[in-house]
């Protein structure tokens, strides 16, 4: 009984908030929360991408907050947004990185409350925009960018976690910019880090060490201090050429000792700062007057590509937290 009044009270309750949020009722940006929502937490990963949200939210006179399990895990990052529901934030910053994000967002969006993602998309979900890069072009820039440090020809190793989308994407474009366009340069081996530095270390040992002639190892996630680790112990370093994802202080000495050849950059800070500030827009009524609104015109762009660059030794010292 006491289970279907509870039932009863939050079915009340969101249906108060969608015909709230459909009469136009907003509260003042001083009353307005954003609630950004990630499959991890623990990882430094995500610190450019808060600070850029905390940016935007401290000069729109907002609030906003960062949650999610604190290790990788899909099913509870859902589960938590909907819980988060009964909350009424004025909006929710999804990282969807499974395909059971869709289902969680477009609950969310049921119940009144507007999404978008950013970094990994839920291109079939009911999310306003997404905030991030392409990822398969961006496995292309890697291959391309690989190859071009082996000269064209060479075996390579990929540390993923095949659970996330958008790094199957990135592997996808790996391998099709070198069947296309550097056809000696073949991916041998495939292994997956689990998102955990010290598994990257293991993996790309037990890699290294099964394929001797390997020439080259791509990380496709933000565990690349891992592979410096694993070559540092084999006595490798500066003889397998090493692309890395992302920005951490670990994976930038990595660079600066010479165990890691480039990481690559996806301007993560944008991502934050406009997922915030879009969706600020968007639930404020900002951007009403695009035409075309009332015929189911999105009031947002589709995507917001922040961009991408690479990160050698001449430039790391200039990405270091303490900078």
């Amino acid at each position: 009984m006491r289970r279907i009044v509870a039932a009863l009270a939050l079915a009340l309750f969101l249906a108060a908030g969608f015909e709230a949020a459909r009469s136009g009722e907003k509260r003042p940006p001083a009353e307005q929360r954003y609630v950004m929502v990630t499959m991890i937490t623990a990882h430094p990963f995500w610190n450019d991408i808060k600070k850029g949200a905390q940016d935007a939210a401290d000069q729109l006179g907002v609030k906003f907050e960062f949650t999610g399990p604190v290790e990788w895990d899909a099913a509870a990052q859902a589960n938590q947004l909907e819980q988060l529901i009964v909350t009424r934030p004025a909006g929710f910053i999804v990282g969807s990185y499974d395909p059971s994000m869709t289902a969680a967002i477009n609950r969310c969006v049921a119940a009144g409350i507007p999404v978008v993602t950013f970094d990994s998309d839920a291109p079939e979900s009911r999310r306003m925009t997404f905030i991030g890069p392409d990822h398969y072009k961006l496995g292309r820039e890697y291959g391309k960018y690989m190859s071009g440090l082996l000269n064209g020809k060479g075996d390579i190793g990929l540390l993923t976690v095949p659970a996330q989308t958008n790094l199957n994407e990135r592997i996808r474009g790996i391998t099709d910019y070198c069947k296309e366009y550097a056809p000696e340069v073949k991916v041998v081996a495939i292994e997956d880090n689990g998102g955990n530095d010290q598994i990257t270390a293991e993996k790309a040992k037990s890699m290294l060490q099964g394929h001797p002639g390997m020439a080259g190892v791509i990380v496709c996630n933000a565990t690349g201090s891992g592979v410096a680790a694993a070559l540092k112990e084999l006595g490798k370093v500066g003889k397998v050429k090493v692309l890395t994802s992302d920005v951490s202080d670990p994976i930038l000495k990595g660079i600066m000792d010479g165990a890691i050849d480039a990481t690559s950059y996806v301007n993560i800070y944008l991502e934050g700062y406009y997922s915030l500030r879009l969706l600020y827009d968007y639930y404020n009524g900002l951007t009403d007057k695009v035409p075309g609104m009332a015929q189911g015109v999105n009031k947002l762009p589709e995507n917001v590509d922040p961009g991408l660059f690479f990160i050698t030794s001449d430039t790391a010292g200039a990405f270091f937290s303490a900078r």
